[in-house]
């Protein structure tokens, strides 16, 4: 048949109209369209070079393009390898969290012939901000004002750039789809042109997604098993620090962060995150607890606040800011059991400065002893810090990269480490106290 049904809000088509999608379950999205998918592939099956195989050998050999760093420490850190020939980059993260900060600065940096395009904003705007970052000569920049995937593969076949930016998928369209722009199934088919141009033509290309109110990814999950590597950039707008964490990479590891701090000129990389966390820490304050937590494979100091209060209403509070407040629960949970910590009349407010969120079980032991020292009215040793996780039997558990924070530790020059090795339990670290 040569008329489909395509839900608007999935993508999903049917040969058949109803009132309620079958796959999504929203109410009048099906719209007739036509069966332009059909028509699309077979007019790609004839263009399409003849077919051949080779050996992994010959594919080494007659691949001619290298990894290039992208000259921002914090980003080849996350990638790997920097930017792969061909490889194709998708960076998401929230609303004026600094996506497109970040890559402007990229593309100022590299001094290679790119393509930036510019759905969202016109030329203007982008131009404006990278005259806002630099001083330099941008002249190898070339920046296009559409909102056409085919106007973007012609570019791009044309000028040969050695790097492609597109801000954002989902404000570009295909002609090939009659939905309207952001919609799953452009978002699908913008993809998948995108990726084809970027592999026949070995020039990476990055990108740039919102995400939804959820914090997930804004269109269909096949978009990112689509490409070969997907950054989030988080943080919390109402402080400095963003964090860039690797979800997926097929080129290089999915375990590392980058740090930077938004100023007014652009994303500064963070050489040494502890002392930035720590800045403007009151010593020898009770309910203020160091722990050493890992990003990625890095360690640094963060630092834990508790503040522990009476009660005004029949059910206390127990509120969180940087950690999961089921995990506070589950923790003073295990403080009354096991010490006797009378929390049962007693609001628990928990707070990891600097604007860090933290979901590593390693900061356990931190926000248990925080809690433990606004309760007693008693701060813990300056030189202290601790790392482990907390048992619901009250024993402190061993944590991943362990022997890599203890000479971290170390090497800041704390006297007072607690951990799982030399405190096993809760009981025996209050009885040294």
């Amino acid at each position: 048949s040569n008329i489909l049904f395509m839900c608007n809000s999935c993508g999903n088509e049917f040969v058949k109209w109803s009132g309620q999608c079958p796959a999504c379950h929203e109410w009048n999205t099906l719209v007739e369209v036509g069966n332009f998918t059909k028509l699309s592939k077979a007019k790609s099956r004839s263009a399409r070079p003849a077919i051949y195989s080779v050996t992994p050998r010959e594919a080494i050999k007659n691949d001619s393009g290298k990894s290039f760093n992208t000259n921002i420490v914090e980003l080849d850190r996350v990638l790997g390898t920097g930017l792969t020939p061909g490889g194709v980059y998708l960076i998401a993260g929230q609303p004026g969290i600094g996506k497109s900060t970040l890559l402007t600065q990229l593309a100022i940096t590299l001094n290679t012939p790119l393509l930036y395009i510019c759905s969202e904003e016109n030329v203007g705007q982008v131009a404006t901000r990278i005259n806002r970052l630099t001083t330099k000569d941008t002249r190898h920049i070339n920046l296009l004002n559409t909102s056409s995937t085919e106007d973007i593969l012609k570019a791009t076949n044309s000028l040969k750039p050695e790097l492609v930016i597109v801000d954002s998928i989902q404000s570009i369209a295909t002609e090939g789809n009659p939905t309207t722009a952001g919609s799953p199934s452009q978002i699908r088919d913008c993809a998948s042109l995108l990726i084809q141009t970027a592999k026949e033509s070995n020039i990476p290309m990055i990108i740039v997604g919102h995400v939804t109110k959820e914090g997930t990814i804004a269109g269909p999950k096949l978009l990112e098993h689509m490409v070969d590597t997907v950054l989030d950039l988080t943080g919390d707008r109402q402080h400095e620090l963003r964090l860039l964490r690797g979800i997926k990479n097929r080129f290089g590891p999915t375990d590392e962060t980058g740090i930077f701090r938004m100023t007014n000129g652009g994303l500064e990389e963070i050489a040494d995150p502890s002392k930035f966390l720590l800045e403007g820490r009151l010593k020898s304050t009770p309910g203020s607890v160091l722990a050493l937590v890992m990003e990625g494979t890095r360690p640094m100091t963060a630092e834990i606040q508790a503040l522990v209060v009476e009660s005004a209403i029949p059910v206390p509070r127990r509120i969180a800011k940087g950690i999961n407040s089921n995990r506070l629960q589950l923790i003073c949970a295990i403080l009354t059991k096991h010490l006797k910590l009378p929390l049962g009349t007693k609001d628990v407010f928990v707070n990891i400065t600097g604007g860090l969120t933290v979901n590593e079980p390693g900061v356990d032991l931190a926000i248990a002893l925080a809690i433990i020292s606004s309760v007693k009215d008693k701060a813990l040793p300056d030189s202290s810090i601790c790392f482990g996780e907390l048992g619901l039997l009250g024993e402190i558990r061993s944590v991943s990269f362990q022997e890599k924070r203890l000479k971290e530790a170390k090497k800041l020059g704390y006297k007072h480490i607690y951990n799982p090795s030399t405190h096993p339990h809760l009981k025996k670290i209050i009885k040294n106290k």
